[in-house]
């Protein structure tokens, strides 16, 4: 699910007709409208549509492997044989609850304060194993839900002056995500037949971006709707250990692979955020 392709210039137009329209009042006669307080705050809830990186890991190991069952004066060693074993860790998206809260110490900047919490994806994992030649094959796990938030602070800047209804903005910022690091539990492995291992995530100081835009429902209206589209650069630290059992071609019998990955991972979420908000000055 894409949102990328934004409507905020349809809200800039419409805005913009508000605008001059507020413009030329007084000049028409009728009584121009004081602007509202610059130096004002607003606090915002609501739900946010949390869309990481369906492809958050995908790399290859490469092993070099010996039949074990080979090397007797019967059976000639077969060794050094390559095999790769590719990982891949899809996350999916999830819809949590957001809050924000706003200063706007002059008409056209401002500070933002957001964060959404426990944002749960379900997580699968991938394998699959190749030899030079021949796929030998694949398999995948379900390893249940990890838990994000992320706090992030912004600097806003609204292009249209505060006598608009509809208010347009875009911001620049810094992110913390962090993924739940009691989320340590067995994966992968192969013992007697049960599969084990161990997964563990990090968390990640980053850059962030957003657009969004506020209708106020009137110039002497504290409430407002709020719709902003945000964007986190984030690639927390990912460690991963499985082993996985592997037969190339002519083996007599399979070998077991240990795959133990360290290495960071492409969250880099968007969050898709709609809430109402309320506005408020000293």
């Amino acid at each position: 699910m894409k949102f990328k392709p934004l409507l905020i210039p349809l809200a800039v137009a419409g805005c913009a007709g508000l605008a001059a329209e507020s413009a030329f009042a007084g000049p028409s006669g009728y009584p121009v409208q004081a602007a509202p307080p610059t130096n004002s705050f607003m606090i915002r809830i609501g739900a946010a549509y949390v869309e990481p990186d369906s492809k958050a890991y995908s790399g290859v190991q490469s092993f070099v492997v010996d039949d074990p069952s080979t090397g007797t004066e019967d059976n000639p060693v077969v060794e050094n044989v390559p095999v790769d074993v590719g990982t891949r860790l899809d996350l999916d998206n999830d819809t949590t609850w957001y809050i924000s809260f706003a200063w706007k110490p002059m008409q056209h900047f401002g500070l933002e304060l957001y964060h959404y919490d426990n944002a749960s994806h379900d997580a699968t994992m991938y394998s699959s194993a190749a030899t030079d030649t021949d796929f030998i094959g694949e398999f995948s796990q379900d390893l249940g839900s990890i838990d994000t938030d992320t706090t992030s602070i912004l600097a806003n800047w609204y292009p249209l002056g505060p006598n608009c209804l509809i208010q347009p903005y875009v911001g620049l910022g810094v992110a913390y995500l962090n993924v739940d690091e009691d989320w340590l539990r067995p994966v992968f492995g192969y013992d007697q037949g049960r599969r084990q291992g161990l997964i563990d995530f990090g968390s990640d100081l980053s850059w962030t971006a957003q657009i969004g835009v506020d209708f106020n429902f009137g110039i002497d209206s504290a409430w407002q709707i709020n719709a902003s589209a945000m964007y986190v650069d984030a690639t927390p630290h990912l460690s991963l250990g499985y082993d996985t059992d592997t037969r190339p071609p002519g083996f007599g019998d399979s070998v077991i692979l240990p795959v133990r990955i360290r290495d960071d991972m492409d969250v880099n979420p968007w969050m898709f955020n709609l809430g109402i908000g309320y506005k408020f000055s000293f």
